[in-house]
């Protein structure tokens, strides 16, 4: 089996044996569907009690102020210190400000107080999205990458459909109070799963540095690289049409005679495209041409919108949802990978910090303009603005992407030649692509005479050498001093392997015998790529049948191993 038909498999699976991902994914469910719930509880109590909308609005507009204020900051946080513990400080502190509303919503306290609280439990919640987005890439392979985003685009999916029942199930057989108190436990299980994470991740904002310098110079990141800045523009855009539509919703339900089961509908219809599309939005990901998919998936997203106006019933609306809820999430998985893949790892947190802010501020006006439009002109035009609007905006950044696709095109074309010869070789058999152009990119070529030592037993194992082309000669020296020779190697083969896998000095004399082309690749980016992608079984048996074959004494004490 080659690699390229392990990459086009569903890696849902791949990815969930990843342990830390799980635990994420898991922590992910409970904290995002208790919160779901607790806003419907909480907009429910507050209106029960006032029987005000400006309420209301006041309520949520007061978690949007919050969290672009705090946004920048955040993504400072999840940069500046362990971003394990970042995820575990804020959920134990949101769990004790949780139960301070509790008190406040049990006691029908001043709904300043309320405010209050909702405001701070939004600052205190912030670092979470950047803090766990920055840490994706490191409990997953890059093989992985896709399939990772693509299953939390799926989960927050199935939250939003699953959440607000959730939360009207509490309120149709409890009091308010206790919705709130279910969340504040959610943000303790979220504390104790994220305590559990064994991954720990940095990036390269000091501590005690100035905030402020250190967030621009993670939005100077983002700038310099011209094609993440159109990704984010891309997210930006997403989120401000979905935004924009779910204010909309209502006034769409009651247009095509749908009542509140209506709107109910067109809602629960969009997040299920997204669980319709999650397994193929990983596949489109291995696409080389993501600048025609992310542009043709805002259309998707976009166009349907404005055409559930004319669809006549809110049935035939859903179905255009549930379109659009496929292009959303689509959009949402192949331009958050590609940034995550694009821009350094170290400033990847505040770059995500600034994503939500940008994100968070684009949904606000974009609601108020959706709202503006409807008031004015009606609602044809209000979702005329968004389903055309957008992605024309979006077709300005066609350029930029398609440069994109040229980079990916000119890359894998010039290590084509160096991924031929490295396929070839059975120690990679089923490795992911990504392994492969990996190793490929740090691959040095190198052509010796006859009678090169390009491995000396005892010596610290710095390298991994492919042969092309030519005969290698193996032998060890036994404890008792005596030679053992050892098959010989020819193309395609390799030597070097077992010293870095088993982080163990030469156990063998590797010389060339002829003329040899070979490719070597330092231990140290031999080792990279093995911690980005797990070795395949075939690498891991082919490395113990020649443990076994070269398993003998070294003739002097071993030296420490630099790629360690």
């Amino acid at each position: 089996m080659v690699a390229e038909d392990v990459e086009a498999r569903p890696r849902f699976t791949a990815a969930l044996k990843h342990r830390d991902l799980r635990l994420l994914a898991i922590a992910f469910i409970v904290d995002g569907g208790a919160s779901w719930s607790y806003n419907v509880v909480l907009i429910a109590y507050v209106f029960t009690r006032t029987q005000s909308a400006g309420w209301v609005t006041a309520l949520v507009t007061v978690r949007w102020v919050v969290g672009v204020l705090c946004g920048g900051y955040a993504g400072v946080l999840a940069d500046r210190y362990d971003r394990r513990t970042v995820l575990a400080v804020s959920a134990w502190i949101a769990s004790i400000v949780t139960v301070g509303i509790a008190v406040i919503v049990w006691t029908d306290a001043p709904l300043w107080m309320l405010l209050a609280g909702a405001a701070v439990l939004t600052a205190v919640c912030t670092p979470t999205r950047p803090a766990s987005g920055a840490l994706i890439p490191e409990v997953v392979p890059e093989s992985d990458l896709v399939a990772a985003n693509a299953l939390f685009a799926l989960l927050e999916s199935v939250i939003v459909v699953i959440g607000p029942g959730v939360g009207g199930l509490l309120l149709l057989f409890g009091e308010p109070v206790y919705g709130v108190l279910v969340n504040a436990a959610s943000f303790v299980v979220a504390a104790l799963i994220y305590n559990a994470l064994r991954v720990r991740s940095r990036g390269s904002a000091e501590a005690g540095g100035g905030a402020f310098s250190q967030w621009v110079s993670g939005v100077r990141a983002l700038g310099e690289h011209q094609k993440a800045l159109v990704l984010t523009i891309f997210l930006i855009l997403d989120s401000a049409a979905a935004n924009s539509a779910n204010v909309l919703l209502p006034a769409l339900s009651e247009h095509l005679h749908g009542d509140s089961a209506g709107y109910t509908l067109l809602l629960a219809a969009n997040a299920l495209g997204g669980v319709v599309v999650a397994g193929l939005a990983q596949k489109l990901a291995g696409s080389k041409r993501i600048a025609v998919l992310i542009t043709s998936a805002i259309f998707v997203q976009c166009v349907p919108l404005w055409l559930s106006v004319f669809a006549g019933s809110a049935f035939a609306a859903s179905v255009l949802q549930l379109i659009s809820g496929i292009g959303m999430v689509i959009v949402d998985v192949l331009a958050f990978t590609t940034l995550q893949r694009d821009l350094p790892r170290d400033v990847l947190g505040r770059v995500l910090g600034t994503l939500d802010v940008l994100i968070l501020a684009s949904a606000v006006l974009a609601s108020v303009l959706g709202s503006v439009l409807y008031s004015a002109f009606g609602l044809a035009v209000a979702f005329g603005a968004i389903g055309l609007g957008f992605p024309l905006l979006g077709l300005f950044g066609l350029p930029v992407l398609r440069r994109l696709d040229a980079d990916v095109a000119a890359r894998a074309a010039r290590l084509e030649p160096l991924t031929r010869t490295l396929d070839q070789l059975d120690l990679f058999a089923g490795a992911p692509r990504s392994l492969i152009e990996h190793l490929a990119e740090s691959t040095e070529e190198q052509t010796l005479p006859a009678g090169t030592v390009i491995i000396r037993q005892g010596d610290a194992s710095d390298a991994f050498w492919a042969l092309e082309d030519g005969v290698l000669g193996v032998s060890a020296v036994r404890g008792d001093g005596t030679t053992t020779e050892i098959p010989d190697v020819e193309a395609p083969g390799y030597v070097g392997e077992i010293g870095l896998l088993d982080r163990t000095v030469r156990s063998a004399t590797v010389t060339t015998r002829t003329e040899c082309r070979l490719l070597r690749i330092p231990g140290e980016d031999f080792a990279a790529a093995l911690d980005a992608s797990a070795p395949s079984p075939s690498m891991l048996g082919r490395v113990g049948i020649r443990t076994s074959r070269t398993s003998l004494t070294p003739p002097s004490d071993p030296v420490e191993d630099p790629a360690q």
